[in-house]
């Protein structure tokens, strides 16, 4: 029997994050959880098995969404990231985020993260850092 793939959600604001968490454990997905950046770092580098995906949202209090990514792929090289947030994917562009990322703008069904999810879970592992 196949592993569920594990998911690592990191974001701030409770509501949000135990509604994915919820949506993404019925999906069939084992996941992760952290309210920051500091707590993200410690799951990642306590956790033994294998993390298939960072799901971030890209304001965090103490850095970005995508430093915390790049953090987290020195140790975990190949780790597939999806950025969310409030803000348009335009802004973010104009600003740091990487162009081609993979993002989900705030708010987004749960059908829709479940559908995000999927199609960056089904692409093959990339072994360069995001």
């Amino acid at each position: 029997m196949m592993r569920s793939p594990t998911i690592l959600i990191v974001e701030d604001e409770a509501v949000v994050r135990n509604v994915m968490v919820t949506v993404l454990v019925h999906g069939d997905y084992r996941v992760l959880e952290a309210d920051s950046a500091a707590e993200a770092l410690e799951v990642s580098s306590t956790y033994e098995g294998v993390i298939d995906l960072l799901v971030a949202d890209h304001t965090l209090k103490t850095m970005t969404g995508r430093q915390l990514a790049e953090k987290i792929c020195q140790t975990r090289p190949g780790l597939r990231v999806l950025q969310i947030s409030g803000y348009a994917q335009k802004k973010l562009e104009e600003g740091e985020a990487k162009a081609g990322a993979d993002f989900l703008e705030k708010p987004f069904s749960p059908k829709a993260l479940l559908e995000k999810v999927r199609e960056i879970l089904n692409r093959p592992r990339a072994q360069t850092s995001p």
